[in-house]
């Protein structure tokens, strides 16, 4: 007989909305993991579809992992969604899962050991289109990367998928904001002088459809404007100089119009 896996203090929240294709995907990431959770905490954004069924069905399916279902009383994006099931969350740490990502199986056992390693108040990792199998000891000892905020400013390298934090409070996603809400919270994260550290080592994916072209998507432009909206914020907060501004808005920009102008020509040759 096989040894249960190690339960450990960690909370795992995933908002879900109209993800019934994704959803058991994603948990059977979680509870596949070679070191269990706490607990689950899926987090309903008002779905139209049968994701909470599916999620119901899954919960009596795997009933010896802890999987809570919460509800928002109504569609206020993921961040919002995130912040209620991480002030139900009983864990020392929390990890987030979008319902259209799924985990390596060995998230959490190395992420945890980070994170205890270093005392750092957060942690991310790489991901990848296609995970690898388990890694063995030598495999593993991947490169860690302390994050600044002048790096955070010309590049996010911290997907809300990939992170870990210490369940402490003073720090949530920013209510109602539906676009660049995990940007701007890792950068209140590091500027209240807290450590985040970068794990190089491809532990997540994604599982749901691929992004639509960025010259149509109509998310991308409210993206950019709510990254350029972040950056003004923290120069009124005197957390950035004028020139800082200036470079992290301008190359953001430079960014996005290259973006846009590579998928326009992409549909036009095809």
């Amino acid at each position: 007989m096989s040894k249960a896996p190690q339960t450990v203090p960690v909370s795992v929240i995933i908002p879900c909305y109209n993800s019934e294709r994704t959803i058991r995907n994603a948990l059977l990431s979680v509870v596949q993991q070679s070191q269990r959770p706490l607990e689950i905490i899926c987090v309903d954004d008002c779905s139209k579809d049968r994701t909470i069924d599916v999620i119901r069905v899954f919960a009596e399916e795997f009933s010896e992992q802890s999987i809570r279902i919460e509800r928002m009383p109504g569609n206020d994006g993921p961040g919002s969604a995130r912040n209620l099931g991480w002030d139900m969350a009983k864990g020392d740490y929390v990890a987030f899962l979008d319902s259209d990502d799924f985990w390596h199986p060995q998230k959490l056992e190395f992420q945890l050991a980070v994170m205890r390693e270093h005392g750092c108040f957060g942690s991310s990792h790489r991901r990848t289109p296609d995970l690898p199998g388990l890694f063995d000891e030598t495999q593993a000892k991947a490169q860690e990367i302390s994050i600044s905020t002048g790096e955070l400013l010309f590049r996010n390298r911290i997907v809300t998928s990939a992170v870990m934090l210490k369940n402490q409070p003073g720090f949530r996603f920013r209510s109602g904001m539906r676009y660049c809400e995990d940007l701007q919270l890792w950068f209140e994260i590091l500027f209240a002088g807290n450590s985040f550290v970068y794990l190089d080592l491809p532990l997540s994916s994604l599982s749901g459809p691929e992004e639509a072209p960025n010259s149509l998507s109509s998310a991308v432009v409210k993206m950019e404007k709510s990254k350029q909206g972040i950056f003004r914020e923290l120069r009124r907060k005197r957390r950035i100089s004028v020139p800082q501004l200036f470079a992290a808005s301008g190359f953001s920009l430079m960014k996005f119009v290259f973006r846009r102008m590579q998928g326009a020509l992409s549909i036009k040759a095809y």
